[in-house]
C-alpha cells in the first residue's frame, strides 16, 4: 500500500495526496492509486455538498447505504466494487477513535444489513450506518454540525413571526408612517 502505514493511526508523512476537500477532516487520509484500504476501514468520498461513507470489506468491495447514490432515488445497503462506490472521485479512509469491534466484526455488521432499504438522511444515513458498524452507535457528525445553524434559523424565523404579529397588532402600515412624518 503506497503511502499508508500498516496502522490506521494517522501520521504526518503520507506522501503525495489528492487535493483535500473542505469537508474531509484532518485525520482522514487519501487512498492512493493502486492502494487497498484495510478490511473494516471506514471510507469516505466528497460528493456535491456532503460526504458519502462506506465500509471497505476487502477484495476491492465496499458495503454502503446507497441512499442518494442513485441520483434522487433512495437506495438500499449494498455491496459494490470500490471503483463503483468512488465513481471517479478521490477516496479517503477515516479514523475516529478506537473501534468497538475488530475488523472481522465490523465487516460482518456491515454485511448483516445488506438489502436494508430504510434510508433517511437525518435518522438512517450512510454515515450513521458506518458509525454503527464500527462504534456500535449510529451517529452523523455531518448532521450534528448543521444543528446549530438549524437552531439559529428557527430563532430568526420565530423573531420574524413575532415582529409580523406585533406589527399586525399595532396596525402598522409603512405607507401611514411615511405620510405622517413627511417633511414639509
Amino acid at each position: 500500500m503506497r503511502g499508508q502505514r500498516q496502522s490506521d493511526r494517522p501520521s504526518n508523512d503520507w506522501g503525495s495526496s489528492p487535493a483535500r476537500s473542505a469537508a474531509v477532516g484532518p485525520l482522514d487520509r487519501p487512498v492512493e492509486d493502486g492502494e487497498e484500504p484495510r478490511g473494516g476501514a471506514h471510507i469516505i468520498l466528497s460528493r456535491r455538498g456532503y460526504l458519502h461513507h462506506g465500509i471497505y470489506v476487502g477484495n476491492g468491495r465496499v458495503v454502503h447505504y446507497a441512499g442518494m447514490a442513485h441520483e434522487f432515488f433512495r437506495g438500499p445497503v449494498e455491496e459494490v466494487l470500490l471503483a463503483q462506490f468512488a465513481g471517479g472521485r478521490d477516496v479517503w479512509t477515516r479514523w475516529r477513535g478506537v473501534p468497538a469491534f475488530d475488523r472481522g466484526e465490523i465487516i460482518g455488521r456491515a454485511r448483516s444489513r445488506g438489502g436494508e432499504n430504510r434510508y433517511q438522511i437525518l435518522h438512517n444515513s450512510c454515515e450513521r450506518f458506518c458509525e454503527w458498524c464500527i462504534h456500535g452507535e449510529p451517529r452523523s457528525y455531518q448532521i450534528e454540525r448543521l444543528r446549530p445553524s438549524q437552531r439559529a434559523l428557527a430563532i430568526v424565523l420565530m423573531l420574524i413571526g413575532r415582529s409580523a404579529e406585533f406589527c399586525t397588532q399595532l396596525r402598522w402600515r409603512p405607507h401611514t408612517i411615511r405620510s405622517t412624518y413627511q417633511l414639509r
